[in-house]
């Protein structure tokens, strides 16, 4: 939709992890949002899920003007927006990443975050493995 192109890499085993479904559905969901509101001219998002043991990693990438250097933990701080929020005409409090590494944090795992190769952003949730 809006002419994004949507890359979807998921492991072909099934990667299960013990948690609260809904709770990381919203991770994603947010992850998700922020890559189309920050996504800029090129509309392309990658979600890729794959076991990189201990842990379940799902990463969700776009091609926007990346986290500023300096700030790459500063964006998990409450309110914070590493881009001028008035002027940028994007929506958002600054809590989506706050909440979406607290939820993380509380399943053992987190939420990071690395300059994409070529540019953009990508975020990724760790959550540890399910044992059985």
């Amino acid at each position: 939709e809006n002419g994004f192109q949507f890359v979807c890499e998921i492991s072909d085993s099934p990667l299960f992890v013990n948690g609260d479904r809904d709770a990381l559905a919203q991770i994603v969901v947010n992850l998700l949002s922020n890559a189309e509101k920050y996504s800029g001219a090129t509309k392309e998002i990658l979600l890729r899920a794959e076991l990189v043991s201990p842990f379940v990693e799902v990463k969700i990438c776009d091609r926007g003007p990346g986290v500023p250097v300096g700030f790459e933990e500063k964006v998990f701080d409450q309110f914070f927006r590493a881009h001028d929020s008035l002027g940028s005409g994007v929506q958002g409090s600054g809590l989506g990443l706050t909440l979406a590494r607290q939820i993380a944090r509380a399943h053992s795992g987190d939420v990071t975050y690395a300059k994409r190769d070529g540019g953009g952003c990508c975020f990724t949730l760790k959550i540890p493995k399910a044992t059985s």
